[in-house]
């Protein structure tokens, strides 16, 4: 029997499996739910549903455990990024490299909860 890899959407550790990886199964490093939409290769936060697989049944919770039939173990921990803030333009214009001037007003919020 051959030997999957899956990374965690939530750790990003990763570990071996024999397929298929079954509903009840936890990550081995922080013990949540394993079968997750999050955990799938056809997770993109930026798609319709959040799923690049047209055919498969919309779920809503994306960290629980659920019974898609399409689910294909994701094996890097690059392409589902946990940034809720990024912006899905910086990955197709790249983002600029340039540190953002602060405005007057967040200078004057800093200045005003500095630890005196």
């Amino acid at each position: 029997m051959s030997s999957h890899q899956v990374s965690c959407w939530s750790c990003g550790h990763t570990w071996s499996f024999s397929p298929p990886l079954g509903r009840g199964e936890l990550c081995t490093g922080c013990r949540r739910d394993a079968k997750v939409c999050r955990n799938c290769r056809y997770y993109d936060r930026n798609s319709n549903g959040e799923c690049t697989e047209s055919q498969a049944d919309l779920v809503k919770d994306k960290e629980k455990s659920n019974f898609c039939e399409w689910f294909a173990a994701r094996t890097d921990t690059t392409s589902n990024s946990q940034d809720p803030v990024a912006n899905p333009l910086d990955k197709l214009f790249g983002a600029s490299s340039e540190p953002k001037a602060k405005s007057k007003l967040e200078e004057e919020l800093e200045a005003f909860f500095q630890k005196k």
